[in-house]
């Protein structure tokens, strides 16, 4: 098992995911070493921790859970510091400093030294497997799996939520989303518009704009809306509803595509 240390700002464990982390990666080929873990109460604790990040016995690995709390940490960019110094003394054997990376941090928050080294987002499904093969000098082998076509975003609005879909790459024209009837009757889903990506419409001009209710070609009775207008990578059609339908269509109006929103 590869011994790693890692670093943390004792505020993001408030909510104990420090905690979670360190549990799940427990459960991979790892011999994970932390404060609370690994120092001796009541001995001078920066000697404990350099000693355990600059010894080759104690630590093989190093890692930071990166926020804007450990980035303004003096005492974590010191553990940093440890680790850049046992990179540099290595001489030739690797060795791996990443951090794990939450959704509030991009990469220009990076500092230097981890801005030329792969980072680990947290938000990545596969993030355990990536620090196991971080830490066993091996690629991690990430295969994507379970992507729909479209990118879809729920936005919140003062009457309820839109959903925001567009093609990822292809243009789609005539474009159609559509729900089961009932969704359109009950008053749950109550309207649709086309605009440009991430900005949500207040209205638009439709070419041969469709609402109403049809029937697709196996019964189901829908209700439609749908324009010649075209929705590409850049411009999105938003769905506005109450709460969230169980199932719509979305697509060219020739080849809609079920997505089920469960």
């Amino acid at each position: 098992m590869k011994k790693i240390w890692l670093t943390y700002a004792w505020k993001d464990n408030e909510d104990q995911n420090l905690d979670f982390i360190i549990q799940e990666l427990d459960k991979k080929d790892l011999e994970v070493k932390f404060d609370r873990r690994n120092l001796i109460p009541g001995q001078r604790l920066w000697d404990q921790i350099g000693q355990q990040i600059t010894d080759p016995n104690q630590c093989e690995a190093w890692g930071i859970l990166l926020t804007s709390n450990s980035l303004n940490s003096g005492p974590c960019m010191e553990e940093l510091a440890y680790a850049l110094d046992r990179a540099i003394e290595a001489k030739g054997v690797t060795f791996p400093i990443f951090a794990l990376m939450t959704d509030s941090i991009t990469s220009k928050d990076l500092p230097p030294s981890l801005k030329v080294r792969l980072c680990i987002p947290l938000t990545n499904n596969d993030w355990r497997n990536q620090v196991e093969a971080a830490c066993h000098l091996r690629p991690s082998g990430f295969t994507p799996s379970g992507l729909s076509a479209f990118v879809m975003t729920e936005h919140l609005t003062p009457n309820g939520f839109c959903l925001e879909m567009r093609p990822r790459f292809d243009r789609i024209a005539p474009v159609a989303i559509v729900v089961d009837l009932a969704e359109k009757l009950s008053g749950n889903v109550f309207d649709s518009s086309l605009g440009p990506a991430g900005r949500i419409p207040t209205g638009f001009v439709a070419h041969s704009r469709i609402d109403s209710e049809t029937t697709l070609t196996d019964g189901t009775k829908v209700w439609v809306w749908g324009a010649d207008n075209e929705t590409n990578s850049t411009q999105s059609y938003f769905l506005f509803y109450k709460s969230r339908p169980k199932r719509i269509w979305f697509g060219h109006q020739q080849s809609l595509v079920l997505i089920d929103m469960r």
